[in-house]
């Protein structure tokens, strides 16, 4: 189990309590103090003087990723799972998580539902890739979907670590790392999959990550997903169709078209025919809502077009 930890005092108490009641047996806890300046190092400290399977190394404050390096060289485990420290997991978790991992050779990487708590604490828009994120329990689904948002939430991931190292680990690139890490294992064919049920509880709070970190703003993701494109259904292509409306589609335009490729814009927001007649693959449509997404996907299928090979989402 890897957890980061950067000034988590108030909730690391409850969050080391989840790991340390797991029903699974070889546990074995790396937590990473990265920097921290609350009291979170000297507490870890005296937490592994009484937990055996808890092992803390101090770094200077270098960002997630950095943390997740270290606590992975570290680690000894075939199977690597990750927990953040503000979080809580269920007793189940990884008990459940291993043996779904036991019983499916090929999958790479399991995760389960969230829930978000405190719920007065969560905003609309987490609220919204909550659900999302939730309803995402195939691998096709979490595929067709990666370059909308990450899906599949971080903490909960338990992972094969030759598959991890297949992909580079985590890395350091200024933007979100573990929708790079997720698009980066799809590339190179991971199978990805979700329990469904609830089994890890996403703390809300105005000091969280997700919240304070440059590396999740708007225009990092967007760096990101245009790099994973870039690498995926537009490689090489000298033009594409870029269908979408408003501001995300004006973003998108002028990111492709940074690249110096030729970019033929459909602004529609619905598939009508006049839309459809004038679309050629590679196909690149800008819609972060799901009914949008779901009456394209059915429009350009019914074309004979195939997701991810002739026309990807992004948001």
């Amino acid at each position: 189990m890897l957890m980061p930890v950067r000034d988590a005092a108030p909730w690391l108490a409850a969050s080391l309590r989840s790991l340390t009641r797991q029903r699974v047996r070889d546990l074995e806890i790396v937590a990473v103090d990265d920097g921290s300046t609350d009291g979170s190092g000297a507490w870890l400290d005296r937490a592994a003087a009484a937990e055996p399977r808890l092992r803390v190394v101090h770094t200077p404050p270098l960002g997630l990723p950095a943390a997740l390096a270290t606590a992975l060289a570290l680690a000894r485990a075939p199977l690597i799972a990750r927990h953040d420290a503000d979080d809580l997991s269920h007793r189940d978790r990884l008990a459940l998580q291993h043996a779904y991992l036991a019983a499916h050779p090929r999958v790479s990487v399991v995760g389960c539902r969230v829930r978000l708590f405190p719920g007065a604490a969560a905003g609309a828009g987490m609220r919204r890739w909550a659900a999302w994120h939730n309803g995402l329990l195939t691998h096709e689904a979490m595929a067709r979907e990666a370059l909308i948002d990450s899906p599949l939430a971080h903490g909960t991931a338990l992972l094969r670590r030759a598959a991890l190292a297949r992909a580079g680990g985590w890395q350091e690139h200024g933007w979100p790392e573990d929708l790079d890490l997720w698009l980066r294992m799809l590339e190179r064919g991971a199978v990805f999959a979700k329990l469904p049920r609830i089994l890890y509880a996403w703390r809300q709070h105005p000091q969280s990550a997700t919240r304070r970190d440059p590396r999740y703003r708007r225009e990092r993701f967007l760096d990101l997903r245009r790099t994973a494109l870039e690498r995926g259904l537009v490689h090489g292509a000298a033009r594409l169709t870029l269908v979408g409306v408003g501001r995300s589609l004006s973003e998108w335009r002028a990111a492709l078209a940074r690249r110096g490729r030729d970019v033929r814009i459909v602004a529609a927001g619905r598939p009508a025919r006049t839309a459809l007649v004038a679309l050629r693959a590679p196909i690149v449509l800008v819609f972060g809502a799901a009914p949008a997404r779901h009456r394209w996907r059915e429009a350009l299928a019914a074309m004979g077009l195939r997701e991810r090979a002739d026309f990807v989402f992004v948001a």
